[in-house]
């Protein structure tokens, strides 16, 4: 733990006694909530928002920056989350460290990051992230597993993160995101990655290191060939097809029951596929002109 961190360690401040007074139908409510933040659904949503950008009517570049700030975001929560090491309330069913909250941290950056990229200058969709971020950040208090100084913090720091991510990478002006800012923001997430192996080295943060390895090695190879291409029918269906086979893995991968090398190489493998994916699917339609 961090020396800092431990005159906080018993950071409530009342909010136990709040949410046992809450009803069973509120709490169950907010138990529903809460997967708007959950690493799987919010990985889900940037892989479908890239492989589906083509048939949104989104550049996919803005699509593969969303998916690296959330790989990003990832691994700084983890490197917050060893680095304090700092426990959740007592009496949570869950496992795993609670400053900051990595639901907090993940819904800022991946609604808040969605919101700036595929509709920026649509204030109605800022609005509407904020919300739902608000959503999660309280769900996270009212089912009992965070402080609220968690998901104050955890928000905090995931518009810190975008502030910093979109001023290294795409800029303030998203409707024209180069292939190489995309890189820049891989890179960036790369080494968060390497910051959260360099606080602990256990199975989450390698495979977060490992994930934004294999998007910036993915988008190294297909980044200019996918911004140059179309959307095609062969490319919707398989982008179905795909989606729950990514979803199996990241649920695999979460239960934590995998070696640690295993891990970190099945979660680059698919994150680096779902880079190549849209690539390999417009050459497969080209050499068929009927698809």
């Amino acid at each position: 733990m961090l020396r800092v961190a431990r005159p906080v360690a018993d950071r409530g401040v009342g909010e136990a006694s709040v949410v046992e007074t809450l009803p069973d139908a509120v709490v169950a409510l907010f138990r529903l909530l809460t997967y708007l933040g959950d690493p799987v659904t919010l990985l889900l949503l940037v892989t479908a928002g890239y492989l589906l950008a083509d048939h949104l009517g989104v550049p996919s570049t803005r699509m593969a920056t969303a998916l690296a700030l959330a790989l990003g975001g990832l691994a700084l929560t983890l490197a917050l989350k060893h680095g304090f090491a700092l426990p959740r309330p007592p009496g949570a069913r869950t496992d795993g460290f609670g400053f900051p909250s990595g639901h907090a941290i993940g819904a800022t950056v991946v609604y808040g990051g969605l919101a700036g990229l595929a509709a920026p200058d649509d204030r109605r969709a800022t609005r509407i992230a904020a919300a739902i971020v608000v959503l999660v950040a309280a769900s996270r208090v009212f089912i009992g597993v965070h402080y609220l100084v968690d998901v104050v913090v955890g928000v905090a720091v995931g518009v810190g993160y975008l502030a910093v991510a979109f001023r290294l990478g795409p800029g303030w002006a998203a409707e024209d995101v180069s292939p190489a800012a995309v890189t820049r923001t891989f890179a960036l997430a790369v080494g968060l990655g390497l910051a959260a192996v360099g606080v602990a080295v256990v199975v989450d943060t390698a495979v977060a290191l490992a994930a934004a390895v294999g998007g910036l090695l993915g988008w190294r190879v297909v980044g200019a060939r996918v911004t140059a291409t179309g959307g095609t029918t062969r490319q919707l269906v398989a982008s179905v097809v795909v989606l729950p086979v990514v979803g199996f893995v990241a649920a695999l991968v979460a239960e934590g029951d995998l070696p640690l090398a295993v891990a970190a190489a099945l979660t680059g493998g698919v994150v680096a596929l779902v880079l190549v994916a849209p690539s390999l699917w417009v050459l497969g339609s080209r050499t068929n002109p009927s698809a």
